[in-house]
């Protein structure tokens, strides 16, 4: 009992604090310099063999609208108590993936090569995406160019606003990070008649293993050397 104890006091100590997620948010001057912040972004933040993997382009989506959309990447819906466009969007709650041949906004595109198809906003206030994964990234176009103000929320509680007053068809790459599943990803805007375009959600995949951190090392050595300690002593005093 003492040494159950004993080694549930260690877990505790080498046990990590939770941390917040991780928005990062990049304003791009094209689809291909904003390809180029992924691959910046994925070799500034994980170990090599780590490698982007799209998993939503909505290429195979109908238009719609909806209220509810599975995808690879996690679902996306409309939160209740959100509002509808007052602009040219369908003014009811609900999403919807366009094209350019059928899209009523300007400035909002695919981004995906050789494709056709975005998740658009339909510029209502709140749109959210459940997801299980602890990383994941997209593009976003058109955010924040006549007056409005984007916020994304993630379910511990971490925001991040998009600049403002952005230029019509503007990208940005986007990432969010976790240690635990994020949760969901919310997008929060201020106003009715701004709203955006969203593709190539993804997530980092590893060819390999991944190699843990020289901190992960460290503490699993402490750990294992202090169990190794604790067992010693039991043993000479069953020995007395």
């Amino acid at each position: 009992m003492k040494l159950s104890i004993q080694l549930a006091a260690i877990l505790a100590i080498v046990t990590l604090p939770a941390s917040a997620d991780v928005i990062t948010i990049m304003s791009a001057s094209s689809i291909a310099n904003a390809n180029a912040d992924r691959n910046n972004w994925l070799a500034a933040n994980f170990s090599s063999g780590a490698t982007a993997d799209t998993l939503t382009s909505f290429e195979d989506d109908t238009k719609g609208p909806w209220t509810s959309l599975s995808t690879t990447v996690g679902t996306f819906s409309a939160i209740a108590g959100g509002q509808g466009s007052t602009g040219s969007g369908t003014g009811k709650n609900e999403f919807t993936v366009l094209n350019s041949s059928n899209s009523p906004f300007q400035g909002r595109y695919n981004t995906t090569p050789g494709g056709k198809n975005w998740l658009d906003s339909n510029d209502i206030t709140k749109l959210q995406l459940t997801t299980s994964l602890t990383t994941v990234y997209f593009f976003i176009t058109d955010a924040d160019d006549t007056g409005g103000t984007l916020t994304l929320q993630t379910a511990d509680g971490t925001t991040k606003t998009f600049s403002t007053d952005n230029a019509n068809g503007n990208i940005f790459f986007v990432a969010i990070t976790s240690v635990d599943p994020i949760g969901y990803i919310r997008w929060l805007d201020s106003c009715r008649a701004d709203g955006y375009g969203l593709d190539d959600f993804g997530t980092v995949k590893y060819a390999a293993a991944p190699v843990p951190e020289p901190a992960s090392w460290l503490i699993g050595g402490v750990a294992l050397f202090l169990v190794s300690v604790i067992v010693q002593r039991r043993e000479r005093k069953e020995r007395r």
